[in-house]
């Protein structure tokens, strides 16, 4: 088969049918492989090929970006983006399963909420107001902050404590808490507030990833001390060695998620290795953990509480 024809420079990744045929492409061009449709009288230029070859999350959260770009050309000026589109489309971090391509989430006026409430794949959310829209990647979506809070109409409550941690994270943060606090005030007296209080609760800052936040809640969901998150870990005369992920300063125990990240940085790794011996020799107790080991959370709480005893 001979190669596809080039597109029109005019077209943009999502376009509809009746563009592409305006623009002068042929019915039989849009028919082509390099093409995906995903809806009725939309194409993108995202082929299935391209998409092979991502890990699974990724395809799917791709797919429903595209979705998303294509439905936005049938977006009506009071409508927008919003719950897991939305938080898709800032990059919050969803579990796999809230990630379906076929399902998109649409917030609209209150009163233009009737005329869109039976569109296919297209899950529409009245809003009493405007609300704080932006527009990330090129698509009008809810504020990272009014995004969390409808979430809390969907998500369970450590899906929000997870992105509660995103938001206010160490690096790049989005929000501070206080920011979450009036987020949840805004948000009085609708669906999933008493969720997203007590989500609220158990967010801290200064969080570096999603896993992190994961063996917090199962320490202190059996009944251990809190770590502090990403605290300077020090040696017993003071001096800074490295930024633990969970620590136990006046115990001296440090628990440690290996991610892998490090791995393709040697550089960054022998250091990591070394740092750890050098706290090992000052006295500290290191509990290192992988993703394996989050399949089984009560022996993760029962070998910090081991390393918390001998203190």
């Amino acid at each position: 088969m001979s190669r596809p024809a080039p597109l029109p420079n005019g077209l943009p990744t999502a376009f509809t049918t009746r563009d592409a045929l305006a623009a002068g492409v042929s019915r039989e061009r849009l028919r082509r492989a390099d093409l995906r449709a995903p809806r009725w009288g939309v194409r993108t230029t995202t082929d299935a090929a391209s998409l092979a070859g991502l890990p699974p999350w990724e395809a799917a959260e791709t797919r429903h970006l595209e979705a998303a770009a294509s439905e936005r050309l049938r977006l009506g000026g009071r409508a927008c983006f919003s719950h897991v589109t939305a938080a898709i489309v800032h990059g919050m971090p969803l579990r796999s399963e809230r990630l379906h391509p076929a399902t998109l989430h649409v917030s609209v006026r209150i009163e233009a909420a009737d005329a869109r409430r039976r569109r296919t794949g297209v899950v529409v959310h009245p809003t009493l107001g405007g609300g704080d829209v932006l527009l990330v990647r090129g698509l009008p979506v809810t504020s990272a902050l009014q995004t969390w809070a409808d979430l809390s109409s969907i998500l369970g409550l450590d899906e929000l404590i997870e992105i509660g941690d995103w938001l206010v994270q160490r690096q790049h943060p989005l929000a501070s808490i206080d920011d979450l606090r009036l987020a949840v005030v805004r948000h009085a007296g609708r669906h999933g507030v008493p969720r997203l209080r007590a989500a609220l609760e158990l967010v801290r800052p200064r969080t570096d990833s999603l896993r992190e936040t994961q063996v917090r809640l199962i320490l202190v969901r059996a009944g251990l001390p809190e770590p502090v998150v990403n605290a300077s870990v020090r040696d017993r005369v003071g001096r800074h060695v490295k930024w633990g992920d969970l620590v136990y300063e006046r115990e001296r125990v440090l628990v440690e998620y290996d991610g892998g990240q490090h791995r393709t940085d040697e550089r960054q790794y022998a250091k990591d290795a070394d740092d750890i011996e050098r706290l090992v020799l000052d006295g500290w107790v290191i509990v290192r953990l992988r993703k394996e080991h989050l399949r089984a959370p009560d022996a993760i709480a029962a070998r910090v509480r081991a390393a918390l005893q001998r203190r």
